[in-house]
């Protein structure tokens, strides 16, 4: 603590504002700031700076006196405000302190919540002289989020009760080993009947690849069996989400431990830089024991073990702060590991009251981390919460938000049974006193008139994929999240709305949002605009269903080439004829994508019809019978409009047909 007396410091202090600041000018020390809002005080150094905005110095000398600070500093700005009628942004204001070690987690918190220019300087003083030796600025800490649970988990699958238990126990070992500290692991019993189902679509999708086209047998059943032990029993593992330097701080605590982590995050930012710091320290030895691992994600947590599979939740181990947090109940952790907070960038369901401030101001930030990747509905629903809070101070807002950034694979999702549950959408519903009086709801719906065909999707799969079907099926490994989300949907004329929907008594007044101003509509049914769309523009979707459906087999997604598979079946034979196909037709008759651009293309029959018809080599593999004489025959494009036959040709020394 400083020897020299706080005025003294004042005046030296004032006498050498350079130090502080190049082009500040002193205007007063001690300046009172009159009554009128009960602020009365004195302002210890009032001056302004070169851009004319005046500047509140507050001065303490100790930790005692520096906890006071904050409180002071926002009295004197609102006395400032009220006394001169100065604007928010024509105040700057400085804390200057010779100890900081009381002052700087509320100095932290006050930057954080301070719409006002606020920055923190350590003063040295050179105490025998009563010299001013130089003034530091202060860095505040980084403010608590609170609680943000991690968006990646992992799945750890046992044979046993008694190997889940001793899963359990590594877990806890290897978490304290490498200083994690708040994490939760959830024990789920799989649901009777499941491993039988599992062996049953198991084999029947590796028959999909290997089989010779007929009806799977009980022996290949039997076989997978065999080759699939039965792993009833889970440990999910979430853990809190860390900031970049607590991973950091993590690593370099031991090296040596985790070297391959610190190979692999050089370069990299962001989440992606997070994620590769969780999954390395989670990775590295000690780690925990399982018979088996899986990553998750909350869309998986969910929408497949919970909801799809019918996975039971025995028990929720709590670590750390989950333990010590005896308010936190169950179901609010279920929802957070569901993604319902927003922190997954899908899903947000949140209830505040409009005249609590902080709950609003959470609420906020919710938001713009669940709509990350959509600027469009992000700028919306902020614009709405104000909006609803000046309207409604002491109304109710409830949240639901669902934006599942899957890009084309919405389009997928939406054609579904309960494909309604795939396509995003939000609302806000103000209530007050119990009485809805608004709505606002966000859908996708048409940009314009525009027909949307199979070329586009194709132009989807080019621009977006590098051509490869496969690599769109690879986004579903990590539950289909896009990050181009907004780009690919507007490629295919969808685009994000907003509408709003008063309520007076039994009347309803519905308004759309149009450059930035709320135009009266008629009455909007829930999912109008999508089904518009999707009446209007049929085409895509039929390419979509008979693209992708085939490669569905349960939870698994078929990413093979679909050329890669007709190479195979070319036959010397055949090319030996050299016949060709007079008469293709510009599209396939399935999918309706061009055939022009086809490396293979087949005129065969129709899976599970008599009919016959002209496919593209993915309607081929994965809705044609077989190629050959009397089912099929596969054609090669040869360039210029001449598509060869390959296989499938009637020869004299071969029955033919070969099966694909």
């Amino acid at each position: 603590m400083s020897s020299i007396p706080e005025n003294t410091l004042r005046d030296l202090l004032a006498g050498q504002l350079d130090l502080v600041e190049d082009g500040l000018t002193l205007l007063n020390i001690e300046k009172y700031i009159p009554n009128e809002l009960g602020t009365r005080g004195f302002i210890d150094i009032l001056a302004k700076d070169s851009r004319d905005r005046w500047v509140l110095i507050e001065l303490k000398r100790s930790d005692a006196a520096a906890r006071e600070a904050v409180h002071e500093v926002y009295k004197y700005v609102e006395g400032v405000k009220a006394h001169l009628r100065v604007r928010e942004d024509e105040i700057r204001t400085l804390i200057i302190s010779t100890e900081w070690r009381e002052l700087l987690v509320p100095f932290s918190r006050f930057i954080e919540d301070s719409s006002f220019s606020v920055l923190g300087l350590q003063l040295l003083v050179d105490e025998d002289n009563a010299k001013l030796l130089g003034i530091e600025q202060v860095e505040p800490l980084p403010i608590q989020d609170g609680r943000i649970l991690s968006p990646w988990h992992e799945i750890y699958l046992y044979e046993s009760q008694e190997r889940l238990e001793q899963g359990l126990e590594s877990c806890d070992f290897a978490c304290n080993q490498k200083g994690i500290n708040d994490y939760l692991m959830l024990e789920l019993e799989a649901p009777e009947g499941f491993y039988e189902a599992s062996i049953e679509a198991t084999a029947q999708y590796m028959w999909s690849i290997v089989g010779d086209g007929s009806e799977i047998s009980e022996g290949y059943i039997a076989d997978t069996a065999s080759k699939m032990p039965r792993r009833d029993h889970m440990i999910y593992f979430v853990p809190l989400l860390l900031p970049e330097d607590a991973y950091r701080e993590i690593v370099e605590r031991n090296p040596k431990q985790f070297s391959e982590v610190i190979e692999y995050t050089e370069g990299l930012e962001g989440d992606e830089l997070l994620e590769t710091y969780q999954s390395g320290i989670l990775n590295a030895k000690p780690s925990t024991k399982n018979d088996y691992f899986e990553i998750a994600y909350p869309a998986k947590f969910r929408c497949k073990l919970i909801e799809s599979e019918g996975w039971r939740i025995e028990r929720i181990h709590r670590h750390g702060a989950f333990a010590r947090n005896t308010v936190l109940t169950d179901d609010t952790i279920l929802s957070e590991i569901s993604g319902d907070t927003g922190t997954t960038g899908q899903r947000l369901k949140r209830s505040i009251s409009l005249s609590e401030k902080s709950e609003i101001s959470q609420l906020k930030k919710d938001v713009a981390e669940c709509l990350l990747n959509n600027p469009v509905w992000k700028s919306s629903v902020e614009d709405q919460i104000a909006e609803a809070a000046a309207d409604f101070p002491e109304g109710e807002l409830d949240v639901s938000i669902f934006t599942p950034t899957t890009g084309l694979m919405t389009l997928f999702f939406a054609m579904r049974e309960d494909g309604v549950l795939f396509v995003p959408t939000y609302s806000l519903v103000i209530s007050d006193r119990g009485e809805a009086q608004r709505a606002y709801f966000g859908e996708i719906t048409s940009e314009g008139e525009r027909m949307i065909d199979a070329n586009s999707f194709n132009g989807v799969i080019e621009k977006y994929y590098d051509g490869d079907l496969g690599m769109l099926l690879l986004t579903m490994s990590w539950g289909g999240y896009e990050s181009r989300d907004l780009d690919i949907l507007e490629d295919l004329g969808i685009i994000y709305s907003s509408f709003r929907c008063d309520v007076a008594g039994q009347d309803r007044e519905f308004f759309r949002m149009r450059n930035a101003k709320w135009r009266q509509v008629d009455e909007i049914r829930p999912f109008q605009g999508f089904q518009e769309y999707a009446n209007r523009n049929a085409e895509i979707f039929q390419t979509i269903d008979a693209k992708l459906s085939p490669r569905l087999n349960g939870a698994m997604w078929d990413g093979s080439s679909a050329e890669r598979q007709l190479e195979t079946l070319v036959d010397e034979r055949t090319l030996a004829l050299g016949q060709l196909h007079l008469d293709v037709p510009e599209r396939c008759d399935l999918c309706r994508m061009p055939l022009k651009d086809e490396t293979f293309i087949s005129d065969a029959r129709i899976s599970g019809l008599t009919a016959w018809g002209n496919m593209c080599a993915d309607c081929t593999v994965y809705h044609g019978d077989n190629i050959g004489w009397g089912s099929g025959q596969l054609y090669r494009n040869e360039g210029d409009g001449q598509w060869l036959m390959v296989a499938g040709a009637q020869t004299q020394n071969s029955e033919y047909p070969e099966d694909l």
